[in-house]
C-alpha cells in the first residue's frame, strides 16, 4: 500500500499539467528542492519512474499517466469530502450525483431536475452531461448515484426503470432537396453528408449500426459535441443532422431548419433511469428517483 499524502498528489497533478517542476512548485508554494524530494519519494513508493525529463520540461511516463488518473480520483474524493462537510454545516443535507445523456436532458430531464431542486432545496444535484456508455460506467464504478440513458446497451448490474421517450428527426437547411418532405426513410439519406454527434453518443451508435445493416457507411463531414452546435452547422449547409424532434424543434425553427420525421420504427427511442443494483439508495437519491418516476411519460404518435 502507498503511504502518500494529498500534498504530494496535488504536486504531481500540477507537474503533469504544467510540465515544469519549477512552475508546479510555484503553484504549490513550496521550494523546488522540496518538490523534487516529494516526486522522488512518490516514485520510490510506486516503484517506477513517473516523469520523463525533456530538454524543455517534463512529461509523464506510461506509469505516470496511470498514477495521474489515480491521483485525480483520490483528490476528487478528498475535495468531495470537504465539500460535503461544508454542506452539512451550512444546512444542505444531501447530494445526488446524476449523469445523463444529451437526449435525456433536452427531452425533459433538465426541467424535472429544476422542479425537484426547487421543491427540495436541502438536496444538491451534481449533474454531468455524458454519453450513455460513460454514464453506465460511472454508475458501475460508484462515481454516479443515478443515470438517465438512452435504452439500447446491456445494463448488467444496474436496475433500469422507464422514464420517457423521444423520436428522431432529420434536420435540413432551406435549400436542401428534402426540405418540403414530411417524412423520410433512412435509406433515402445515406448518400448525404452528415453533421453528427461524437462517436460515444447513443444517436451516433444507432445510426452507424442501422447504416451497417444496409451495407452502407455514413459520410461524416462534421462531428460536434452538442445538438445546438449541430443545428448551427446544419444551418450553414454543412450537412444534415439527426436529432430528437420534439425537444429541439424550437431551436431548429429559430435557425430556419426543417425537421423531417424519420420514418423508421427504431427512430422512437426509450429513455431509462438507471441506478446500481447493489444496496438501497441513500435518502436523497431515493427521493430524486421517486420524483423522476412520478414524472415519467411517453410521447404520442
Amino acid at each position: 500500500m502507498l503511504h502518500h499524502d494529498l500534498q504530494s498528489l496535488r504536486l504531481f497533478v500540477a507537474l503533469c499539467e504544467l510540465r515544469s517542476l519549477s512552475r508546479a512548485s510555484d503553484r504549490m508554494n513550496i521550494a523546488i528542492s522540496a518538490a523534487s524530494r516529494r516526486l522522488a519519494l512518490l516514485e520510490q513508493e510506486v516503484g517506477a519512474q513517473l516523469m520523463k525529463r525533456l530538454p524543455h520540461g517534463v512529461e509523464p511516463t506510461h506509469a505516470g499517466v496511470t498514477t495521474l488518473r489515480y491521483a485525480q480520483s483520490v483528490l476528487r474524493l478528498a475535495d468531495q469530502l470537504v465539500s460535503n462537510m461544508d454542506e452539512h454545516r451550512s444546512g444542505v443535507r444531501g447530494r445526488v450525483r446524476v449523469f445523463a445523456s444529451s437526449s435525456a436532458l433536452v427531452q425533459r430531464l433538465a426541467q424535472d431536475l429544476a422542479s425537484f431542486m426547487r421543491d427540495n432545496p436541502q438536496i444538491k444535484v451534481d449533474l454531468e452531461e455524458r454519453p450513455t456508455a460513460e454514464t453506465m460506467e460511472a454508475l458501475t464504478r460508484g462515481q454516479a448515484d443515478l443515470g438517465v440513458i438512452v435504452r439500447g446497451i446491456v445494463t448488467h448490474g444496474l436496475t433500469t426503470l422507464p422514464y420517457s421517450q423521444d423520436r428522431l428527426a432529420v434536420a435540413v437547411f432551406p435549400e436542401h432537396r428534402l426540405f418540403e418532405r414530411a417524412s423520410v426513410r433512412f435509406g433515402e439519406i445515406l448518400d448525404e453528408e452528415f453533421v453528427a454527434l461524437d462517436a460515444g453518443t447513443a444517436i451516433h451508435r444507432l445510426l452507424v449500426e442501422k447504416a451497417r445493416e444496409q451495407a452502407a457507411v455514413m459520410r461524416l463531414r462534421v462531428q460536434v459535441r452538442s445538438f445546438e452546435v449541430m443545428c448551427q452547422m446544419v444551418g450553414q449547409g454543412l450537412g444534415i443532422g439527426v436529432l430528437p424532434e420534439a425537444a429541439l424543434r424550437p431551436l431548429a425553427e429559430a435557425l430556419g431548419l426543417r425537421l423531417i420525421r424519420l420514418d423508421e420504427s427504431w427512430a422512437r427511442r426509450h429513455i431509462d433511469i438507471c441506478v446500481p443494483q447493489a444496496g438501497e439508495q441513500d435518502p436523497p437519491t431515493a427521493r430524486l428517483l421517486a420524483a423522476l418516476q412520478d414524472n415519467a411519460t411517453t410521447i404520442s404518435d
